[in-house]
């Protein structure tokens, strides 16, 4: 078995830019192989130009795409972490520019805060043995806690295709906990499965409108739609095959510095 063919994609804003001014050349020296790939960033075009992302991003086979589509509004608390109307934009980018652009059987989702260690043959054939709908690092919890309750209500409410098809997920949270603990995904470094990914942004567009996710969550939204329609999903643990993610640019820094001088780090 060959690996199949994968597109890289990213999305960046101004903040997120600045992240993989960082991290990409971590990318570059520690996982070459992503240069083989084809690569997609899309960016919000409110923040940024193509000129921007050319003078950060050093790869040889890389297509842009502005963000969002003219006219789209995004609602939420800017204050919230969860309803941030700009994390909300980019998170739906995910969705949906892959879903416009990608021509590759697979795409590779890397966040701008992932730093690339010393490893590049962290890529196991055996994942997609059984045509998994993703391929992502494992997690162990939703938040905010109501998200998937939230989904099944969305798909109850509007007669989602084909969601309606298939049971509804049923996930109740503990009383008085802020999370809801069941094993998931999450997302800074994983592979989508393209034809999955143009159905779920099918689905997102004809009830929702262009641009839009019934909840605020890529990650949340791709592994409810794989795990209510019985789609295969694979959780190998990153860590262990030379990535990690940095939330503070003083760590993103410190251990991409790291990464590129001598670098033998595997969490």
């Amino acid at each position: 078995m060959s690996l199949p063919s994968c597109t890289l994609v990213c999305g960046v804003d101004r903040k997120h830019l600045e992240q993989l001014s960082i991290t990409f050349p971590t990318w570059q020296k520690n996982k070459p192989s992503l240069m083989e790939m084809p690569m997609l960033v899309f960016y919000d075009q409110t923040q940024l130009d193509y000129v921007d992302i050319v003078s950060v991003v050093r790869h040889p086979n890389m297509d842009m795409a502005p963000w969002p589509p003219g006219g789209v509004e995004y609602e939420g608390d800017p204050n919230d972490k969860w309803t941030d109307p700009q994390r909300y934009k980019m998170l739906a980018g995910f969705i949906h520019c892959a879903a416009a652009y990608v021509g590759t059987h697979y795409w590779l989702k890397l966040d701008t805060d992932v730093v690339a260690h010393e490893n590049d043959d962290w890529i196991d054939l055996d994942w997609f043995e059984s045509e998994p709908a993703i391929v992502s690092h494992p997690w162990g919890f939703t938040k905010p806690p109501d998200q998937m309750t939230r989904l099944d209500e969305w798909v109850l409410n509007n007669e989602v295709f084909p969601l309606s098809h298939h049971l509804p997920l049923n996930l109740r949270v503990e009383p008085g906990t802020d999370r809801l603990k069941h094993p998931r995904i999450i997302s800074w470094c994983s592979f989508y499965r393209s034809d999955f990914t143009r159905m779920v942004s099918y689905a997102c567009r004809s009830v929702c409108g262009s641009g839009k996710l019934p909840v605020p969550s890529q990650d949340g939204v791709a592994w409810y739609f794989a795990a209510r329609m019985g789609e295969p999903i694979v959780r190998p643990n990153m860590k262990n095959l030379g990535w990690s993610q940095w939330l503070t640019m003083k760590n993103i820094r410190k251990h991409s510095r790291e990464a590129m001088i001598d670098d033998r780090y595997i969490v």
